[in-house]
């Protein structure tokens, strides 16, 4: 990692005085630059850490391969972290008023063309959707990499669940901890009031919509490449896509192929990723090169289960039907689960079929994860499972998809928890599983937006609980993340539910269970039709 040239000082509106770090590409340059400017709470000093897995906040990119390119690279602390003053308010409007501060006082320096992009991961993702909203007149354009746009759905509270896994651990490790190793009052700047302020804030009132530049993306007009991570998807990755279809300027998404956490940090620390998408981008934006980097095409995702990239002018993709998966109490024979039901292509022609199970189940370990006679660990025996029976072709789902699922309880209250993978066998017999997407919903809060809903994509208004009625059955339209995967012949699909996360399959972004004794209903025939509706692209079929 270089060395900073020098640091800067900047009084924001709000009379914080913040602190950044600047990189100029030479010692003693005297050139004017683009910048690409950097923000977050994971303090700049700490620039010696390498970009690993036991420093999961280092998230800047090679600024070293920017500084050779010529570009000038600003690395600020946000408000109330590292050398900068004030309170921490993360992602909040405030904040990003104080980088759009940063933005325009840059543009003002004598090193700078006033040409201004932003970079960065996670937080320095949220920094530039922050930043963004807030409309700073130097700013030419972004590139969020991995980045939740509303902080309330994304991962505080999925579908009404309290987050609980990543938020902790974030937290208390990546920020109020680093900041004590260095030197900084573990109480200082407020930062360890979020936690308490985001479980004081159950709904998504004022408090929440600060903190979500999702509903001020849509007056955004500059050039924005948004790239999500498959192996992110529980955390940033729908931000991503929303982010990517509220603004209304020139306007491109990648859904890259790492599918796990660290997998996603190590390919944003990669030279050849940045060489290979970004560079390009600001360069055409930052210095006017012509290198046809806006003929991309509009959409780029990776096919999980094919391991290519395919491309398409929307998302989802124009060409996606909708085909239903209906839940059936027939046993599929494939997995073994407190009830090994099915998944069928027919409508249920019979009523009073439904499936009961009562929680927290004793043989619960690791959240749903249980362990087999022998030791191992087993993650379906203690939930419910719908599986497929092997698919005669390829068939590939992309975009997004919902669980309708027709559901009573004998509390006033309930939660489902649902994760789709596919599962093939693998060497030696044991079957080999790949989760393709995941969703959560509190029954009390299953009330949409109609404004914001589509048949494929509920969007839930969670403005208040609305009661339930035990022994009531109620329709739960539960959305499913983002998705691209295929399933090849021979493959089944399966869907898993539960009210509870695996520690294992689910973590870090797992939630609080809460108090939950009781047992809940899935109804599914022809009355209740539960069903799971995923989106397909029809290709030509090859049979196995």
């Amino acid at each position: 990692m270089p060395e900073p040239s020098f640091e800067i000082e900047v009084r924001t509106r709000h009379g914080m005085l913040v602190r950044a770090d600047v990189f100029l590409p030479s010692p003693g340059a005297s050139g004017r630059y683009p910048v690409l400017l950097a923000a977050s709470p994971y303090q700049k000093e700490l620039r010696r850490l390498p970009a690993c897995w036991t420093f999961p906040y280092v998230e800047t990119g090679p600024i070293e391969l920017y500084l050779s390119r010529g570009y000038a690279y600003v690395w600020m602390d946000v408000p109330g972290s590292g050398a900068s003053e004030g309170d921490w308010d993360p992602v909040s409007r405030r904040e990003g008023e104080a980088i759009h501060d940063a933005i325009e006082y840059v543009a003002r320096q004598p090193w700078c063309t006033g040409k201004i992009g932003m970079i960065g991961q996670s937080y320095f993702c949220w920094s530039q959707w922050n930043a963004a909203r807030t409309r700073p007149p130097h700013l030419s354009t972004i590139a969020p990499f991995d980045g939740a746009t509303d902080m309330y759905r994304d991962w505080m509270y999925h579908g009404g669940l309290p987050a609980h896994g990543f938020l902790g651990a974030w937290v208390l490790a990546s920020v109020m901890l680093a900041h004590q190793a260095t030197g900084h009052d573990i109480y200082g700047a407020n930062r360890h009031r979020f936690i308490a302020d985001i479980y004081a804030h159950p709904f998504d009132d004022e408090w929440q919509r600060r903190r979500s530049p999702f509903w001020e993306l849509d007056q955004v007009d500059i050039p924005v490449f948004s790239i999500g991570v498959w192996g992110k998807r529980a955390l940033h990755l729908r931000g991503n896509v929303m982010g990517f279809e509220r603004v209304r300027g020139p306007k491109q998404l990648l859904i890259t192929h790492p599918n796990s956490w660290a997998g996603a940090q190590q390919l944003f620390a990669s030279r050849d990723f940045h060489e290979r998408e970004l560079l390009p981008w600001y360069d055409h934006h930052l210095k006017g090169v012509a290198n046809g980097v806006m003929e991309r095409p509009a959409v780029r995702f990776f096919v999980n289960g094919e391991g290519e990239y395919r491309a398409a002018q929307s998302w989802p993709p124009p060409d996606v039907t909708p085909t239903s998966f209906y839940l059936s109490g027939r046993n599929s024979g494939a997995v073994r689960s407190l009830n090994d039901g099915s998944l069928i292509e027919t409508t249920p022609a019979a009523n009073g079929e439904s499936t009961t199970w009562s929680y927290p189940d004793p043989r619960w370990v690791l959240g749903t994860t249980t362990f087999d006679s022998t030791g191992e660990m087993d993650h379906t025996a203690a939930l419910l499972t719908y599986t497929s029976a092997p698919f005669a072709c390829d068939r590939e789902f992309t975009g997004h998809g919902v669980l309708v699922l027709h559901a009573s309880s004998d509390q006033p209250d309930f939660d489902v928890i649902v994760r789709l993978s596919t599962l093939s066998a693998a060497p030696g017999g044991r079957p080999h599983v790949r989760i393709e997407s995941q969703g959560w919903l509190r029954a009390s809060r299953r009330i949409e937006d109609p404004a914001l809903s589509t048949p494929m994509r509920p969007f839930f208004s969670h403005q208040r609980a609305e009661p339930v009625t035990p022994g009531q059955v109620y329709e739960l339209r539960i959305e499913l993340l983002p998705m691209s995967f295929l399933v090849r012949a021979g493959e089944r699909l399966r869907l898993d539910i539960s009210n509870n996360d695996s520690q294992v399959l689910d973590a870090p972004s797992t939630h609080w269970y809460g108090l939950k004794v009781g047992r809940d209903t899935y109804h599914h025939d022809a009355t209740y039709p539960s069903r799971l509706i995923l989106p397909e692209r029809h290709r030509q079929a090859r049979t196995s």
